[in-house]
């Protein structure tokens, strides 16, 4: 492993890219370069050897800026992470001078699509079916009136749960798209059933259609106040064991792709019966891949560190043995919060003792 770029590395799941690939086996000889449509953000991330500003994803000088920076620092291998490059360089990757380490561009497609993932998981009956929501269908409002009550509505485009909320009448499902629209934000939505259960993370890597290894954690808390929608990142997770979740997220995974290669990331609730389904998709990694580090770095497993692993799949070279599924143990609990860092806690063995 030589040269990585990771843009986007002046948010915070490039930050956590560039720190797992810093602190892995490799991590002192790489050279690692990180871009960002923000060039302030960039001054966080203090795991790079070389930043570069680059346009935004959309602009049309955006390939030719990252092919300077890939000329400039030798790179083998462009990591992006905010999903408008992700779609960017999947649809340029032939005129991109370096390895990517994603899916076609139809399943990259899929996945940057809400309601066209959500669609593939109905045919799959893995999900019921969506219902789209724009605002130049002339047959909007029949639509909000038959939908099933209480539902769910997001954007069908964006991360973290982007303008998504639990709505219990065909009157705020209006309010809440109009409410958007008016203040200028053009984006389609999709509803899609309300599922109350337990909130689940699959994050696994595949090789040329075989699965190499992955993880289940569940989400337990959110950080801010979330009193109306969603969206954002969770600040207490645990690692989980389950079967039926695997199943459900591998199924979830071979509905978009018929040979799946990259990184997946299948978020997954829990139905009324218990029964968990598939929400989203992405084919990059999370906010939180970090704490998978982090274990590595603790308890001594490399093979942990899923950036590391992707990496070297990438550059094809030679990986430590990995565990399909369950790859972390279960007794591993994660917390974070703004401005505060994140830790690991063993066992459920927190410091804080009880007061009775």
């Amino acid at each position: 492993m030589k040269s990585i770029l990771v843009t986007g590395a002046g948010g915070s799941a490039g930050h956590n890219v560039c720190w797992s690939l810093r602190v892995s086996k490799d991590g002192r000889s790489l050279i690692l370069t990180g871009s960002d449509v923000d060039r302030t953000s960039l001054e966080l991330n203090m795991w790079l050897d070389y930043s570069f500003h680059l346009p935004g994803a959309h602009d049309r000088g955006y390939v030719a800026a990252l092919n300077k920076v890939i000329e400039i620092e030798k790179v083998e291998l462009v990591m992006p992470q905010p999903d408008p490059e992700v779609e960017r360089v999947s649809k340029e990757r032939v005129r991109i001078k370096t390895r990517v380490f994603l899916p076609d561009t139809q399943t990259v497609s899929i996945c940057l699509d809400k309601f066209a993932a959500l669609s593939r998981w109905h045919e799959a009956r893995l999900r019921s079916e969506p219902v789209p929501i724009s605002q130049d269908d002339p047959s909007l409002l029949s639509k909000i009136r038959r939908l099933d009550y209480p539902c769910w509505i997001r954007a069908r485009e964006g991360a973290g749960g982007l303008l998504s909320s639990k709505v219990s009448s065909p009157n705020i499902v209006e309010h809440w798209v109009r409410f958007h629209w008016d203040q200028g934000i053009k984006a389609d939505f999709v509803a899609e059933e309300y599922l109350p259960g337990r909130d689940y993370c699959f994050m696994s890597l595949w090789n040329n259609g075989g699965l190499v290894t992955s993880m289940i954690r569940e989400r337990l808390s959110w950080i801010g106040h979330r009193l109306v929608g969603s969206g954002g990142t969770s600040k207490l997770n645990r690692v989980v064991h389950s079967d039926i979740v695997n199943k459900k997220a591998l199924e979830a995974i071979r509905a978009v792709s018929k040979k799946p290669h990259g990184i997946f990331c299948v978020d997954l609730k829990e139905d009324a019966r218990g029964v968990p389904c598939p929400t989203e998709i992405n084919c990059r990694f999370t906010t939180n891949v970090h704490y998978l580090s982090l274990a590595s770095i603790r308890l001594g497993h490399p093979e942990w560190n899923f950036p590391w692993i992707a990496a070297r799949l990438a550059l094809e070279e030679e990986i430590p043995d990995c565990p399909k599924t369950d790859a972390l143990p279960d007794d591993l609990w994660f917390t974070k919060n703004t401005d505060m860092g994140f830790t690991m806690v063993q066992g459920n063995h927190w410091k804080a003792a009880e007061v009775f």
